[in-house]
């Protein structure tokens, strides 16, 4: 830590950083100046590089300020403005921020209460784009390969399937829990889903209070082949809507079957079918931030126990 305050690694360090700007600006002008100014900058260079070398550091000194001097009068003008060095920062900046959005990680809102009690209205969400293949977006191209298949009760992020009947949901992000992949035939007996003929287990838990509604409903840990889950019912209802879709026979080839763990106030599969693969944007990992709209005060609308809480 010393040796990087002390005297000698300033004046080396300055020394080097000016020999490399000096070297930058005569590479980029080279054929556009006079021979005689492009001698006096690399004699100029010389003397620098020499005393650097000596370890003299007043004479150092004084050569990296007469580099400076003559590379500032000559070759200035070939350098980049402030302008144009901050414009292209920004560029790229705004190009990275991009790629990641687009093939890294993406955040997301939850503007509705389908995936009670998993995730909250108000709750601010990150998605890995990267977990199962980063493709071109709307396509079956595959950018970047996956580090894992898609799983029954993943949570995942995708656009509306069905747009062609809604063309007002087209480009819509919907957030649900996958419960079919391709080939499963998938069934609902009263408030338990059958998968592939094996009944998924449903462990009753007690009520949930939900405080935007203030209704109360049946809480359950759902066992999907492994991956544990809290889901919720309305209380008196002893069966959960098949909708349109369900009994599935075979769940198509490049297509998966979503639903919402809210299983009674959810539009997913049920109702609008099959979500093609090329559809989803991701595999949602953690809520970063949660609002609570309807408490008063700022502190009270942030939920602070969520934040950062991981998504099963």
């Amino acid at each position: 830590m010393f040796g990087i305050l002390s005297r000698e690694y300033r004046v080396k360090n300055r020394a080097r950083k000016e020999i490399l700007r000096v070297r930058t600006l005569l590479a980029r002008s080279s054929s556009r100046i006079d021979p005689d100014i492009k001698e006096l900058v690399q004699d100029k260079l010389e003397q620098t590089k020499k005393a650097l070398d000596d370890g003299n550091l007043g004479a150092l000194e004084l050569k990296v300020e007469e580099l400076k001097k003559v590379a500032d009068e000559h070759l200035s003008k070939f350098g980049k403005s402030k302008l144009r060095q901050n414009i292209e920062a920004l560029l790229i900046a705004l190009v990275l921020a991009l790629f990641i959005r687009t093939f890294i990680v993406q955040p997301f809102k939850i503007p509705s209460g389908s995936m009670i009690p998993t995730l909250l209205v108000g709750d601010h969400l990150l998605v890995a784009k990267f977990i199962y293949g980063t493709r071109i977006p709307y396509t079956d191209i595959v950018v970047l390969p996956g580090i894992r298949d898609m799983r029954r009760g993943d949570v995942i992020v995708f656009t509306y399937p069905n747009y062609e009947h809604d063309p007002s949901r087209e480009g819509v992000y919907y957030i649900k829990r996958l419960i079919g992949l391709p080939g499963d035939s998938i069934d609902i007996v009263g408030r338990n889903l059958y998968i592939n003929g094996r009944e998924v287990p449903l462990e009753f838990l007690g009520d949930y209070y939900d405080d935007r509604t203030e209704e109360v409903y049946d809480l359950y840990e759902e066992d999907l082949f492994g991956v544990k889950h809290r889901v919720i019912y309305r209380k008196g209802k002893e069966f959960t809507e098949k909708g349109t879709y369900i009994p599935v026979d075979k769940v198509p080839d490049g297509y998966v079957f979503v639903m919402g763990d809210n299983r009674d106030n959810s539009q997913d599969s049920r109702f609008w079918g099959f979500v093609p693969v090329k559809n989803i944007a991701g595999k949602a990992f953690i809520v970063h931030w949660s609002w609570d709209f309807g408490n008063k005060g700022i502190l009270n609308k942030v939920r602070w126990n969520r934040i950062l809480s991981v998504i099963h």
